[in-house]
């Protein structure tokens, strides 16, 4: 009793530190920031984060299925679906929002025991609870069972009160009491240092001892909901609400989390690390097997086999299966057991427990560490598609595996359409590009520090000091300050706030107005420079002087001055003036459709926006359609429509794109719009812009075709030589004629000379000293005037050499002949050069929703009208996923960094920063049955 005693005033006491520091520095934020995530051990919060979290999951992978329920996509609920913990509140819905009676509480945890291994029953004498006799037959036994061991006590020595809601405090009491039972995948006794447990709940003193002890405890397990960052230096939300009910998708989440820490694992053979592998290097696995009902399966054989694939660019990949058979290659491996993806009697076998330690790989930058089990009966092989109790693990590292220092930031808002108004001359408010915010509106304010390059990993640890102004018209002034810890990631560590305006005071007065100002600077609460451990240099500042030279404002709005950004919010009667400064904007539906016969529908926006960047009403605007076939001419340029803006301040066009014409160069290749105010009546003038891959959508609709198997690549262009060899020499020839077809498959054309008589290729006095055949071929429609070159040689055969020249695209020459010597036809063999038009591969545009790349393919050609090369252009369409190869190539001036064998999210992050549109790519597309299926993409040269 006295060391509780003593354990419970050390607890009471740092609360009221936390509040002495309150009444210091009131309203800065008070208590530790919580992690959103276990700690790692590099957070600018230490003390607040979960001491003791879990890295193995209870449902590994993609092992739980979507529950299937209509109002919840919790992977939490999918898990205690998986367990049959939960059945919904009916066959299609959980209510998340619901709350739980003790009875189903008891429930909720009785379904744990199985696979957590508890038993069945306790020692525990059960109190003869005299209130649950209506109590469903399922949830009498739960409460028996749950009350043998000591989870559950009772209100009374008599009574249960089934049919009461179970509060937050009295759920961390029964988790708590059932993690002090259950035992980690070692049979090991989840353990947590109570007593010297951070936490930040500020709430709690009020509950019992207990009650207050187990909240910490699942707390430091990561059991708990952490704290969540509010805006307006309201700081971090340090209550754990002991009071309030629990929710149906809290318990979820409580439950998932405490089910981690336990030997609970799916049905069947499941695989999965035991560390975070936040960098490359070793990576430990555990392998489990259990029964359908999820309890232990032990002596289970399991065989597993591995391969450690090099991803490197330029590198062929390695099958780890036959293409056909779906058995093994020798691209897999095993060193554990006999023979290779089969089970045998030296095959490892689970433990007591269920469990059996895999393979251990070491993991290298551009390398995917993959591992396979499956169990079953002794001699089952290994089939891939085939094989059903299976489960793969792969673990994958592109270039960066040491983590890099954020250098820049940028700033924006979500207020990407209104006007600022300058209210600098308030008390405290130096801000003269506040936000223009309706009164009760709110905007989203976000922080971007960027890493040098954006494939590289921003180093955790960086945090935000927000200091924020609020002056209002009736000259009150308030101060506060919150901190914001930045989630780090691929190319960026990011933090978000939300700033609310307050509501209008009084719909009579008109003198409203309220400016809130935030100075951003880098800061934590228990780290005043808010900088990773080991980092001197600020992202918003590169020289110290506080000048934010590193920081780009992109709020919506001008330039931040000194660092600050804030709102402006107002009462104002919203308005648009043509030709004012108001926004409007022009939108398609999409950047690109598929050329077909009869076309695609598409949708054209236009939007006009009053001073807070909302829509508003009967506002007209003139659409204009440019439309562009492959060989650059327009094939319309016309106004289409006016129509005038609805409540949400938008008017759409549908129009027909992307219709296939009548030939190759008469087709539509994209179809460009804009806006056009003739008068000064309508919404301003827009212009047609393209897309700039992530950053801007454009108003350009492409015209686009699926990209084919094969490889793809820029190519300089090469002269094409194609030689007619006669069985016969000429000389000796005595009649008939040569009719030649010379097609370009280009430019989609092709012509046919007039027959020439057997005396072709005597020269002619015509002024050119050319030959009959030379001239027939460039007298040809299809062929660019004067170009082609021919040569003879005479001999025991006779060789005529015909040579078109470079970038007029890929020439097709076929003869037919009646030359005779006296009664012998004279044969001949056609053999066609490889030469090559010049054709480029650009990078256009991208759409991560669909993993869809737009490339342009230029090729030069000759025209259908006989006269010089043209250029012709055509859209592609190419779809890559997972599985794919992907590669960046700094040998052109767009890409900064070559990395071999990127990840897809790096690949990602490039191509989202193009804004150039001439970046070249190099396809190699594999997406029929008889291949890989795995294509590679290099963006760069």
């Amino acid at each position: 009793m006295l060391t509780n005693l003593k354990r419970r005033s050390a607890l009471l006491l740092s609360i009221s530190l936390v509040c002495a520091t309150v009444a210091l520095v009131s309203p800065t934020t008070a208590g530790a920031v919580a992690s959103k995530v276990p700690n790692a051990g590099t957070t600018t919060d230490p003390q607040s984060a979960p001491s003791a979290g879990e890295v193995q999951k209870a449902c590994p992978g993609s092992s739980a299925a979507a529950a299937g329920f209509t109002d919840t996509t919790s992977t939490d609920v999918d898990c205690i679906k998986m367990f049959g913990i939960t059945q919904g509140k009916t066959a299609t819905t959980y209510d998340p929002s619901g709350t739980i009676s003790r009875q189903d509480m008891a429930r909720y945890i009785h379904r744990m025991f199985v696979p957590t291994g508890l038993a069945a029953a306790g020692l525990t004498a059960v109190p003869a609870f005299t209130d649950i006799a209506h109590v469903a037959a399922d949830g009498a036994a739960a409460i028996t069972a749950l009350a043998s061991h000591g989870i559950t006590l009772g209100t009374s020595t008599t009574t249960y009160s089934p049919d009461d809601n179970v509060t937050r405090a009295q759920m961390a009491a029964f988790l708590n009491r059932f993690a002090s039972l259950v035992k980690d995948h070692a049979n090991t006794a989840l353990t947590t240092n109570v007593a010297s447990g951070h936490y930040n709940y500020t709430d709690i003193t009020s509950t019992t001892f207990e009650e207050m002890e187990s909240i910490i405890r699942l707390y430091n397990l990561g059991v708990m909901g952490t704290c969540t960052v509010t805006a307006l230096g309201t700081g971090c939300d340090s209550t754990y609400r002991p009071t309030d009910n629990i929710t149906r998708a809290e318990m979820a989440s409580m439950l998932t989390n405490l089910l981690n820490h336990t030997n609970a694992r799916p049905a069947g053979v499941s695989i999965q690390s035991t560390t975070a592998n936040l960098t490359v290097g070793a990576v430990d696995t555990l392998i489990s097997v259990r029964n359908a009902d999820f309890s232990v399966k032990a002596n289970a054989l399991v065989d597993e086999f591995t391969q450690l694939h090099n991803d490197a660019a330029g590198v062929a990949a390695v099958a780890p299966f036959h293409s056909v058979l779906g058995t093994c290659t020798a691209g897999v491996s095993k060193s554990q057991g006999g023979t290779l993806c089969v089970i045998d009697s030296t095959d490892p076998s689970t433990n007591a427990y269920g469990n059996v330690a895999g393979t251990s790989q070491t993991t290298a930058a551009y390398k995917t560490a993959n591992w396979w089990v499956h169990t079953g009966s002794s001699g089952g092989q290994y089939v891939d598609g085939t094989t059903s109790d299976t489960m793969k693990l792969s673990v994958a590292f592109g270039a960066a595996s040491a983590l890099a220092n954020a250098v820049t930031a940028t700033v924006t808002s979500s207020a990407t359409y209104a006007l600022a108004t300058d209210k600098s001359g308030l008390d405290a408010i130096t801000d003269a590009n506040g936000i223009n915010t309706i009164a009760g509106g709110s905007h989203t304010f976000t922080v971007t520090a960027k890493t040098a390059t954006a494939t590289s990993t921003a180093k955790s640890g960086y945090s935000l000091k927000i200091t924020t102004a609020t002056a209002d018209h009736l000259g009150n002034v308030t101060q506060s300050l919150a901190y914001y810890p930045m989630t780090s990631g691929v190319g960026s560590a990011v933090a978000s706030w939300t700033t609310t305006c307050p509501a209008d005071d009084s719909a009579l007065n008109t003198n409203y107005v309220v400016a809130i100002q935030h100075k951003i600077e880098m800061g934590a609460l228990l780290d005043a420079d808010g900088l990773p451990t080991g980092v001197t240099v600020s992202p918003l500042d590169d020289d110290s002087t506080l000048n934010w030279d590193q920081t780009t404002f992109g709020t919506g709005v001008s330039g931040a001055v000194d660092g600050y950004v804030g709102l402006t919010c107002d009462d104002e009667t919203r308005v648009h003036t043509y030709g004012g400064t108001h926004v409007e904007t022009l939108a398609v539906s999409s950047n690109n459709y598929a050329t077909t016969t009869a076309g695609s529908l598409a949708t054209i926006t236009s939007t006009a926006y009053d001073q807070y960047g909302d829509g508003i009403a009967g506002v007209a605007s003139r659409f204009m359609r440019r439309s562009v076939s492959s060989i650059g001419g327009n094939t319309d340029n016309n106004n289409v429509a006016i129509l005038t803006s609805g409540a949400n301040g938008t008017a759409s066009l549908s129009a027909v794109v992307c219709a296939a014409g009548a030939s190759v160069d008469a087709r539509v290749s994209k179809v460009a719009w804009s806006i056009h105010d003739p008068t000064g009546n309508y919404m301003d003038a827009i212009a047609e812009t393209v897309p700039a891959a992530l950053t801007a959508e454009g108003t350009t609709i492409y015209c686009t075709s699926a990209g084919t198997d094969g490889a793809y690549e820029a190519l300089a262009a090469a002269t094409q030589t194609t030689t007619i060899v006669f069985d016969l020499d000429q000389a000796g020839w005595t009649g008939g004629t040569l009719t030649c077809t010379v097609a370009n498959s280009t430019a989609g054309t092709s012509a046919t000379t007039a027959a020439m008589a057997h005396g072709f290729m005597a020269t002619v006095a015509n002024g050119s000293g050319g030959a009959l055949f030379e001239g027939a071929i460039e007298g040809l429609a299809n062929v660019p005037a004067a170009d082609i070159a021919s040569t003879t040689s005479g001999g025991t055969n006779q060789t005529l050499t015909i040579v078109f020249p470079a970038a007029t695209g890929t020439w097709t020459t076929s003869c037919t002949s009646t030359l005779v010597e006296s009664a012998t036809a004279v044969g001949m063999t056609i053999t066609q050069g490889t030469g090559t038009p010049l054709t480029s591969y650009d990078f256009i545009d991208d759409d991560l929703s669909t993993n869809t790349i737009i490339t342009m393919k230029k090729t030069t050609g000759a025209s259908a009208a006989g006269a010089a090369s043209t250029v012709r252009t055509y859209y592609q369409t190419w779809t890559y996923d997972s599985t794919d190869q992907f590669g960046l190539d700094a040998g052109g001036d767009d890409v900064a960094t070559t990395v071999l064998g990127a990840t897809e999210a790096q690949f990602e992050a490039e191509n989202a920063s193009l804004t150039a549109l001439t970046t070249d790519m190099t396809i190699t597309y594999r997406t029929g049955a008889l291949t890989t299926g795995i294509s590679y993409f290099v963006t760069g040269t």
